[in-house]
């Protein structure tokens, strides 16, 4: 069988993520499958290891309005599992969204996989980290800008851009403005989170849940990140960089309470 060129690849991928994202019925069948098949199986791989810290503020979240998480980010599963706490608890979630990163999930046909499998292609637009192609990620801005507008719409974003390999888990790389332009621009309810305990190895992670011998995964939840005061001056990268680091210091304090959880 002829293997496709990788610009072939890719193209094919797009349009095949972007076709279920754009249109609302297939969305809601996405949906659907994400809320009934893959966050459950989420919630079974991580269940024996997880605790969930204020889950409570999820019922004062307000259902008419945009909802825009922000989390740390030391796993490639961390939105996974913040999303299967989330669909539990909040029945008048309609549509999820988690760009990420196009070098493995737009380029690679097992990445197209994984995104079916897992998130019912939520995993939705993707990031360009190339410096030749980063323009298109105004596109993937305006997209959630415009979702962000209609009820029921989640979106999953990391302030750091990227995962965080340093050994310190409770201190954030340093924030990146396209957190604070999409927030400048959707004006959405913005939900801070830290998460830590989860491997990078599927693998393993699924035997240290079913043996429960892994080291503890938590989630800790925060009020809303008042933003306003940010949202009233002149726009640009400055404003949107200051949103962004409001944003990380929102979910650094987190980590301070979650340390000191784990501490006694």
């Amino acid at each position: 069988m002829r293997r496709l060129p990788r610009w072939d690849t890719e193209a094919l991928i797009h349009a095949t993520v972007r076709q279920v994202n754009t249109h609302a019925g297939l969305k809601r069948i996405a949906h659907g499958y994400l809320r009934r098949v893959g966050m459950t199986g989420v919630h079974y791989a991580t269940r024996h290891l997880l605790t969930v810290a204020n889950e409570d503020l999820l019922d004062t979240l307000p259902p008419d309005r945009g909802i825009l998480v922000a989390s740390n980010h030391r796993s490639f599963f961390d939105m996974f599992v913040i999303a299967s706490v989330l669909l539990r608890r909040c029945a008048w979630i309609r549509r999820l969204y988690f760009p990420v990163r196009s070098e493995y999930f737009y380029e690679r046909l097992d990445g197209l996989l994984v995104n079916l499998a897992v998130s019912g292609m939520s995993m939705y637009p993707p990031v360009y980290r190339d410096p030749a192609r980063r323009l298109r990620n105004r596109d993937g801005i305006s997209f959630l800008a415009e979702q962000l507008q209609t009820p029921g719409t989640v979106v999953g974003l990391h302030p750091e851009g990227r995962r965080n390999r340093s050994d310190d888990p409770y201190t954030l790389l340093p924030a990146r403005p396209g957190i604070g332009d999409l927030v400048r621009r959707a004006r959405p309810l913005v939900l801070p989170v830290f998460i830590l305990g989860l491997r990078n190895h599927l693998g393993a992670q699924l035997r240290d849940n079913f043996r429960r011998t892994g080291p503890p995964i938590t989630v800790t939840f925060g009020t809303a990140v008042p933003l306003d005061a940010y949202l009233e001056g002149p726009g640009g990268p400055r404003q949107s960089l200051r949103i962004a680091q409001a944003i990380g210091a929102a979910i650094e304090a987190l980590g301070a309470t979650d340390r000191q959880r784990r501490a006694t």
